[in-house]
């Protein structure tokens, strides 16, 4: 069902920031893979955006069966490749048949999202604090050992330096052969998966309730107070906006230097990280069972209500098709315009935010402990 309406944004007043010239170059991150979805939310700036074709008419291609959970969010190699984490602690490699190539075990849960670096170098973390690097056959190249859990997913920067999260209450920058260069304390947790910008500048969440904004050799610019835990993931616009979800329920609109512009207040949490059109649209979800679309400035254009919470983070296809998982179970695929365009139901919560392929076929894991491969219907289908 898709609501019309308006709802008034406050603008906010409290906010601790340090003046910060911002400029935004274009720059191309050769260290990141050069693939359909090589990471968490697509890129580094988090855009959740596929240039590939969507899917019209939905068929089941296949499903992987894990032995525990997926709340992690596939990410695809150079060969096509599709790479996530399980809750049953392995990082499982699959071909785009369905077929396992291998599995990586770690000592814990695998909720992180692995990103994929240009010389195919896995990068994944575990709940039993280790950051690994895998080399694309499944063997160990390396691992980084933090004091706590890590879920967030880890971003590779132009120059190779791997910036995650962990349950330490630190974000990590690691050189690319596993040596740590710098942390930035926080007073809690950091499940937030780190955002960089064009300009080098990285931005997370905290569970302290606090947004960063560091530079990358490790200065923190300015850090912005919402009124919960930031465990979402930043959005970076490409006017150099920060879009960010807060478990206080409300949204967040940041301007570069740290100036908020305008919050939008849900019913209940934001866990969602959100993913911007080519319009400049947001799109995010909220515990509230809701997927919110707004324009730029901060004007709500629909609402698309689910059967529960929406965890799952949105992905957009070429065609502005916006593909997001619910805990109802279900797999919702919607227009531009906020209508349903078909759903696929799977068998438990869906917690993974999807991953569009070259030939559109989208990837997403379920509680169930299945990864889904949705492609396209055949004519005779």
């Amino acid at each position: 069902m898709v609501k019309q309406y308006f709802k008034s944004f406050t603008l906010l007043t409290f906010a601790l920031f340090l003046p910060l010239s911002i400029s935004l170059p274009t720059k191309l991150y050769a260290q990141l893979a050069d693939t359909p979805w090589p990471m968490f939310r697509h890129d580094l700036q988090h855009t959740g955006r596929s240039p590939y074709t969507s899917i019209q008419k939905p068929v089941l291609k296949w499903t992987f069966q894990t032995q525990g959970a997926i709340a992690s969010s596939p990410a695809i190699g150079e060969d096509g490749t599709i790479y996530f984490g399980s809750g049953d602690k392995k990082l499982y490699a699959i071909d785009r048949n369905g077929k396992q190539k291998w599995a990586f075990e770690t000592q814990r849960e695998v909720d992180s999202s692995p990103a994929i670096r240009k010389d195919g170098t896995i990068l994944f973390g575990s709940w039993d604090s280790h950051l690994y690097a895998l080399n694309p056959d499944g063997s160990i190249l390396w691992k980084y050992k933090s004091d706590g859990g890590i879920i967030s997913s880890p971003a590779i920067a132009s120059d190779g330096t791997i910036y995650v999260g962990s349950w330490d209450k630190k974000l990590h920058a690691i050189t690319r052969d596993g040596k740590l260069k710098w942390t930035q304390k926080t007073a809690d947790h950091v499940v937030s998966s780190p955002a960089i910008a064009p300009d080098g500048m990285v931005y997370f969440g905290s569970g302290d309730y606090y947004l960063f904004a560091m530079k990358p050799e490790g200065k923190a610019i300015w850090s912005f107070g919402t009124r919960y835990l930031l465990d979402a993931s930043p959005l970076i616009a490409p006017n150099g906006n920060i879009y960010i979800g807060s478990e206080d329920a409300r949204f967040y609109a940041f301007r570069a230097d740290g100036h908020a512009e305008w919050t939008f207040d849900t019913m209940y949490d934001i866990d969602s990280s959100a993913a911007i059109g080519t319009d400049g649209t947001v799109y995010f979800g909220s515990g509230d069972n809701n997927l919110y679309a707004f324009t730029s400035n901060g004007k709500l254009k629909w609402s698309f209500e689910t059967g529960s919470s929406v965890h799952s983070s949105p992905a957009i296809g070429a065609d502005g098709s916006i593909y997001v998982g619910s805990r109802d179970k279900k797999l919702y695929a919607l227009n531009s315009d906020g209508s349903l365009k078909w759903s696929f139901e799977t068998g438990s919560a869906i917690e993974s935010s999807p991953a569009i392929d070259a030939d559109g076929t989208i990837y997403i894991g379920s509680n169930d402990g299945k990864l889904y491969a949705i492609g396209e219907a055949s004519i005779n289908d």
